[in-house]
């Protein structure tokens, strides 16, 4: 089970981006599209989270 973004912190953000390149960066085996479009969901969470507070 994923993180929720408000769970992330800025290491595990890292992290996630790293393994997110290199998933993206092979041949995709089965169950990797479905991981990077959570991961994705995820990423895009936490950055709306980031442009939200740092307009606060």
């Amino acid at each position: 089970m994923m993180a929720t973004p408000a769970e992330l912190d800025e290491i595990e953000y890292h992290l996630l981006l790293a393994e997110f390149d290199l998933l993206w960066s092979r041949r995709p085996l089965p169950g990797d599209r479905e991981r990077m479009d959570q991961m994705m969901r995820l990423i895009e969470a936490f950055e709306a989270m980031r442009r939200i507070a740092s307009s606060a």
